[in-house]
């Protein structure tokens, strides 16, 4: 059975969460802190194989971020040149996209956010209510 990319994105944004306790952020820029580390390192599993099996797994959602990418960036993305890459990006956009849609995001959308407890319970709570699917994200 194929995982859903939207239930596992959810996942480790919700776990994520808890690292940044009590820290402030712009609520634009959530998504790239919570996984700037992939962002830094340029890899989600370090491991090409398992990152080309991921592709795979999800083609068709690769298909619509390298449209996405197209249309929105003006990029080629070629997920089976720089098959890490193109995860980065998924997971990068893909935060990005899903968090855009939940209002504490959008309402502070230009504002610093204090990621207090109350306002990570907000978070996972609009989280586990949104609709999003893997065929809707972008």
């Amino acid at each position: 059975m194929k995982t859903s990319f939207i239930k596992e994105l959810k996942g480790l944004i919700i776990n994520r969460l808890n690292d940044y306790k009590d820290t402030t952020h712009y609520a634009c820029d959530l998504a790239h802190t919570l996984f700037e580390g992939e962002n830094v390192d340029g890899s989600v599993f370090y491991n090409t194989y398992r990152t080309k099996e991921y592709i795979k797994k999800h083609f068709d959602l690769f298909g619509d971020l390298v449209e996405y990418c197209k249309d929105n960036f003006d990029m080629t993305l070629n997920p089976f040149q720089e098959p890490e890459k193109a995860h980065v990006i998924l997971l990068l956009e893909g935060a990005q996209s899903l968090l855009s849609k939940l209002p504490v995001i959008d309402e502070n959308w230009n504002d610093s956010l204090t990621l207090d407890r109350k306002t990570i319970a907000r978070i996972k709570r609009e989280l586990k209510a949104d609709n999003t699917t893997d065929e809707n994200l972008f």
